[in-house]
Parts: structure tokens; sequence; C-alpha cells
């Protein structure tokens, strides 16, 4: 092999080692959007419907935001739905709003009463709620994009997945409400 072909081989294997080389600045984690998350403080007990006294068993809590110091509300526009029916809770622009609504309210957004969900043999339901917030700036902000869906019958734990909107403090994509039995082993059930 002649000193021309070592030369232009070298060259070569050269070239391809530093063009194949991957650029350090190409390998970022992506930029995360500052968001905006609804958030739903709990009174003690009340986050279930006891299924067997629908007409008197609540759910309430107080309906406020965390904006992390870059969004303000303007507006929180909040959603029930029951399997793949969905309706409108209201529009709420005074932060904190109580929230408060019986099972027998609950199941009326859908036509049900509890006659008939007691007829139909149902044990076991669960209501979700969701929101859409707008910003002062106009700027809209749904559940999708948040990271937790929140179960507060569950031993008060957060469930959820990384999502487009990134936090981790307490807020809710989606607010489970179980209609069910009281649990005889849970003092805030009796």
């Amino acid at each position: 092999m002649n000193i021309k072909s070592y030369t232009l081989i070298l060259s070569a294997t050269l070239v391809l080692l530093l063009t194949g080389c991957i650029e350090e600045d190409s390998i970022k984690e992506p930029d995360y959007e500052v968001g905006i998350i609804a958030r739903a403080s709990i009174a003690p007990g009340k986050y279930w419907f006891n299924i067997n006294d629908l007409a008197s068993s609540e759910v309430s809590f107080d309906l406020s935001y965390e904006g992390f110091d870059v969004h303000t509300a303007s507006s929180i526009e909040l959603f029930l739905s029951r399997g793949s029916g969905q309706v409108s809770l209201g529009t709420y622009t005074d932060f904190p709003s109580t929230i408060t609504m019986t099972g027998e309210e609950a199941y009326a957004y859908f036509g049900e009463t509890p006659a008939t969900i007691m007829a139909s043999g149902i044990s076991r339901d669960e209501f979700r709620i969701t929101y859409e917030i707008t910003t002062s700036e106009g700027e809209t902000f749904s559940e999708y994009g948040q990271y937790y869906n929140y179960n507060p019958s569950l031993d008060g734990r957060f469930t959820g997945r990384y999502a487009q909107y990134y936090t981790n403090l307490p807020g809710f994509g989606t607010l489970v409400l179980d209609v069910r039995p009281p649990n005889p082993q849970n003092p805030n059930e009796e």
C-alpha cells in the first residue's frame, strides 16, 4: 500500500469519525411551558357519594388554582362526566369558590334520580370533574395538559403521568368522585 492510498484512507476515516459524532447540544431535555393548574381543597369526608343516600350525601371543595407566579386565572370552567356523557357545571371567576353538590344533583345532570339508580341495581359508579382555565392573557389550559389525576378516596394519593405542563405541586387533571356504599373501616365514611 502506497503512502497516497494510506493518506486517503486515513483522511476518509477521520472525516467519518468527526462528522459522525453527536453534537452535545442535540441531546437536551425538552423545554416545558409553565402551565397553570386547578386546585381542589376537599372538605373532610366530602369526597364521595353514598349510593344508599344520594339525596343527602355530598361532595364539597374549594376551587382555586396555581399559576406558578406566571399566570393569573380569569375563569375556570368545570365539567362533570359520567361514562361518555359530559356536562358543564359552570364557569367560576372568584377564587377560591366553594363547590358543593349532592349525589342526587350529580345524577340529575344525566337525567337520573336516586330511584332510577337503585332500580338499575348499580352498586358502584363514579363521576369525574375536569376543567378548562382561561388566563387573564386569554390563554386556555385544560386538564389534558396537567400532571395529576386525583382520587381522594385512595388514601389521598396522587396518580398520573408526565404531561405537557410540568409541575410537582398537587393539582388535579381529573377529580374522581366515587359513588359507593360507605367503607366501614374509614372514619370519614360513617
